[in-house]
């Protein structure tokens, strides 16, 4: 009878430890946006994480991550004033002043993109 129990306890933890490797490999990769913004004229920095995609594979995640840089910095209709510079993974948009286009940047955000297993969350324990 102890044999039984063992035996069951035992299917038991198997089953849950291939529910669980399912899980995973269903949505390993989290494409992550972090986004930073500094407003020059009120001195004002603030940031943000986003989750873009998910994928199973890692070099599915890499593509995508290629593919939100182009379509950032290359946009169809880049607004007026605003310079895009891309710097390995990460996307800098400088917004100048209309008037003043030459002159330093009014507010630069940068888009830095990084691809993390899906169970690590950048933001943080209390990121949610």
């Amino acid at each position: 009878m102890i044999c039984a129990s063992r035996c069951a306890a035992l299917l038991v933890a198997v089953s849950l430890l291939g529910w669980t490797a399912v899980g995973h490999a269903a949505c390993g990769w989290v494409l992550w946006n972090d986004e930073a913004r500094l407003d020059y004229g009120t001195n004002t920095e603030s940031r943000f994480w986003h989750t873009i995609a998910s994928t199973s594979k890692q070099s599915d995640c890499q593509a995508r991550l290629r593919v939100e840089i182009a379509q950032v910095a290359h946009s169809d209709y880049p607004p007026k004033d605003v310079r895009f510079v891309v710097v390995g993974d990460a996307v800098q948009v400088m917004h100048f002043r209309p008037d003043r286009p030459d002159d330093k940047p009014a507010r630069l955000q940068t888009f830095r993109y990084v691809c993390l297993p899906s169970h690590i969350d950048p933001r943080g324990p209390t990121g949610k």
